[in-house]
């Protein structure tokens, strides 16, 4: 089974990029491993920084419409909208993968993931929840809502395997995505993710994996008890951790688990066993060059917290040229006329 695993991100996350791809190769080394970079190559990395790393950059891509995505989107919206371009990307390869699987820049493999690509021979689309426990607990309340709010299952983590199905999901994606990627929580809106919610409604070789040792992150800490034996990590004393999400850690403020005011999220103090693994995980990052650039700022997309949304009148100027440069496939799916794109884009604005 040929086996494409990839990530995204702008140029100041490349030293979590260049960390789990070594994560990658340590536990997949049959995989080609892909940093798809939603930003332009910084002139002024360090020598040999992306040495032997296969990177990416967007606007490789030619993409129809993404000047006008980089001019609507801000830097998270952008690196997540272009994904199921990405993916069909890939998958048109010269010799096509079997399997394509994403993995946002802040994840690590602890263990190779058997048992997704085993369900992936009879399944085409693989989700992960962000907690899979129903507990009356306020927090885990909390955390309920906020997943009513930005979509049940985490768009960290995505895995699919070639098929017309997996083709039709991403063409239904892609066109979502280039009018609807905002993030807006609260508001139906919120970025790539919270469209999944419809995924297994639409594509009926869903499936949603619920074994604790994938996506492991704060937000599920509750349910997932971790232990370390001899090196190997393991969730409730029985499963093996495949990979963990170290969402929202910040390596310049290790003293905190995640860098969020809600929900709250567990202390150093309360899960003292995660010190060693968010150790190891910031050592990782300062050896693949973290403080060369996480201060790198992004050439592509509208700075995060400082966007002002287009007047109305904005996308009615540029949907005609967008239509006319979309193939004929998307041109049709988003409608016969450039009014039809107008309309969503002034909606999403």
């Amino acid at each position: 089974m040929t086996l494409t695993i990839f990530t995204l991100c702008s140029a100041n996350y490349l030293a979590h990029a260049k960390t789990l791809g070594e994560s990658v190769r340590r536990h997949h080394p049959e995989a080609r491993f892909v940093i798809g970079l939603v930003d332009r190559v910084p002139s002024d990395l360090p020598p040999g920084f992306l040495h032997a790393c296969e990177v990416l950059p967007v606007e490789q891509l030619k993409l129809p419409g993404f000047a006008d995505m980089a001019a609507r989107y801000n830097v998270v919206e952008l690196n997540t909208a272009v994904k199921p371009f990405y993916l069909e990307h890939l998958y048109a390869a010269p010799e096509p993968p079997a399997v394509v699987i994403y993995l946002d820049p802040d994840i690590v493999l602890f263990s190779p993931m058997t048992r997704v690509l085993e369900r992936l021979r009879t399944h085409h689309l693989i989700f992960t929840p962000h907690s899979c426990t129903p507990d009356d607990n306020p927090t885990v309340v909390d955390y309920e809502q906020a997943m009513l709010s930005t979509g049940v299952f985490n768009l960290g983590f995505l895995a699919t395997s070639r098929s017309d199905e997996t083709m039709r999901f991403l063409r239904w994606w892609q066109k979502r995505l280039f009018a609807y990627c905002y993030y807006r929580p609260g508001t139906g809106l919120f970025v790539d993710q919270i469209w999944t919610v419809l995924a297994p409604a639409y594509f009926e070789s869903s499936f949603i994996e619920r074994d604790p040792g994938h996506n492991t992150a704060y937000w599920n800490l509750f349910e997932r008890r971790m232990t370390c034996d001899a090196g190997r990590w393991i969730v409730n004393d029985r499963h093996p951790l495949v990979f963990f999400h170290f969402s929202n850690y910040n390596p310049d403020k290790p003293e905190k688990l995640a860098n969020r005011a809600w929900p709250a999220v567990p202390t150093f103090a309360e899960r003292p066993e995660l010190v060693p693994l968010y150790a190891a995980y910031r050592a990782a990052l300062l050896r693949h060059g973290y403080p060369a650039v996480h201060g790198i700022k992004c050439q592509l997309g509208l700075p995060m917290g400082g966007k002002v949304p287009p007047p109305a009148s904005a996308p009615k100027r540029f949907a005609g040229k967008v239509l006319a440069t979309l193939p004929a496939s998307l041109r049709g799916a988003l409608g016969r006329t450039a009014g039809f794109v107008s309309r969503h884009c002034g909606a999403a604005s």
